[in-house]
């Protein structure tokens, strides 16, 4: 996409008001949509939820990470804070059901509000742009008269599958009652899919579920957006996206790689940007300068998806027993909130000199540095991007919502990847089937023989989807 769609004539600045879903996944590409923004002149409100807010404030000591950056880069940034409508107290990670139910129906109201008050202000509001999967963006645009863009942080392919929902009730396949093994063939711009291909709430046996329900709903919003854009990038969906544009009528734009600056842009220092991570961020560059090139397999789940303790307690051993160093990142709520002590017993002293357990990083420090081989993927949509751009191997290991289908693109259709155990019907939207120890080895083994006949075969995918 060019952002000339919402860049200022030199007279009057356009001003974006860009709500962020308060997912860290989706933190990460919104504040790089909202700084190339800026970039081109537009004047950015950028909208946190308070309690999200707080929890990256609390990360970095206090400080505003998204004014410091601004500020370090001469953009006009204004960060402003919304109530999801519930307490900060809450646990919003034990309760997914009353948090997805909160932004729902309570959230409105005082994105209503927060409107109302800002409108009031100078300058004026040209457009909002929200996260697709907010439900409200189209009744808070008509309400206020402003256009409304729909950001998407996920890949085309995914959007492609939920614009369509319609279709897999239509054809049967939502709730999937037929064979597993059937394929959907009438998707507009994608591949014929497997069930376990899908995202994992179309996968379910339960579509009653509120989640199922707020995801459909987000879908019925987004259709009546003015714009949609897209952190993909048009070489790689592109066929998808073109499909899509003519089925909905809506333009189309991707706008991605939606990467820090200094990644992307020459002369841009490392130094002038700080990251907007909800946890405290560990540094492990001493201990990776002291490995062998492309020796480590960087393994991490996500900020999101959970893991049953069995399943943690098999990969701990599966990395164990490959010998490979490791980088592990492991978050506080892995399994949940309220469970400590998720390793096996013994694991971190028997593996103390092979590798390292942390609760959060830097990703893209370690997927740039030149010891990490590999990376261990839950298939996010960051994760991917940023694996690709720096041109490090996947072996992908998905766990739920559209990692299904992102470890399809990335394996059978890009090929840059390897895939760790086969996928069965997701369940209660969670990855249901346990991949042993054994079978984790092995695989480990392979994909990090970079030199094998498998490993050459990513590598030379990888540097043609980067050129």
């Amino acid at each position: 996409m060019s952002l000339q769609v919402l860049q200022g004539n030199g007279n009057t600045s356009l001003h974006a008001v860009v709500f962020m879903f308060p997912l860290q996944g989706h933190i990460i590409p919104t504040f790089h949509l909202a700084k190339k923004l800026a970039a081109k002149g537009v004047v950015v409100t950028l909208v946190c939820t308070e309690d999200c807010y707080a929890r990256i404030t609390k990360a970095y000591d206090g400080r505003d990470p998204f004014a410091d950056n601004a500020k370090r880069l001469g953009l006009d940034i204004r960060c402003a804070l919304v109530s999801d409508g519930l307490p900060l107290d809450f646990d919003r990670s034990l309760n997914a059901y009353e948090c997805v139910s909160s932004v729902m129906y309570n959230m409105p109201s005082h994105v209503e509000e927060f409107m109302r008050d800002l409108q009031a202000k100078e300058p004026p509001i040209s457009c909002i742009i929200a996260d697709t999967y907010y439900v409200w963006p189209d009744r808070i645009a008509k309400k206020f008269g402003i256009p409304f863009v729909s950001f998407w942080t996920e890949s085309v392919m995914v959007f492609a599958i939920y614009y369509n929902w319609d279709l897999l009730i239509k054809n049967g396949h939502y709730p999937f009652t037929g064979n597993e093994g059937e394929l959907i063939n009438y998707i507009p711009g994608a591949p014929a899919l497997k069930l376990t291909d899908l995202p994992s709430y179309l996968q379910e046996f339960d579509v009653s579920k509120l989640d199922n329900t707020y995801v459909y709903e987000a879908f019925q919003s987004a259709r009546a957006a003015d714009w949609i854009v897209s952190n993909t990038v048009d070489e790689l969906e592109s066929r998808t996206i073109q499909e899509l544009q003519l089925q909905s009528g809506i333009p189309f734009f991707s706008v991605g790689p939606l990467l820090p600056s200094s990644l992307v842009e020459d002369g841009m220092s490392k130094d002038d940007e700080m990251g907007s991570s909800m946890w405290v961020e560990s540094d492990c560059t001493s201990w990776l300068d002291g490995k062998a090139k492309r020796s480590v397999i960087y393994v991490s789940f996500g900020s999101f998806a959970h893991v049953s303790k069995p399943q943690i307690h098999e990969m701990a051993m599966g990395l164990l027993h490959s010998k490979h160093p490791f980088i592990w990142v492991l978050r506080p709520d892995i399994v949940a909130s309220n469970v400590q002590d998720i390793l096996p017993e013994g694991f971190l002293e028997a593996s103390k000199e092979q590798g390292i357990v942390v609760e959060w990083l830097s990703q893209l420090d370690v997927l740039s540095h030149s010891s990490v081989g590999g990376f261990l993927t839950h298939c996010g949509w960051n994760s991917i991007m940023e694996s690709l751009w720096l041109g490090v191997p996947m072996l992908g290991f998905p766990l739920l919502t559209d990692q299904y289908t992102n470890c399809r693109l990335i394996v059978e259709e890009w090929g840059v990847a390897m895939r760790l155990g086969e996928c069965s019907r997701s369940k209660n939207n969670m990855r249901s089937n346990l991949v042993k120890r054994g079978e984790i080895t092995e695989t480990i083994e392979k994909f990090m023989d970079l030199d094998g006949e498998e490993g050459t075969k990513i590598k030379i995918k990888i540097e043609s989807a980067r050129e």
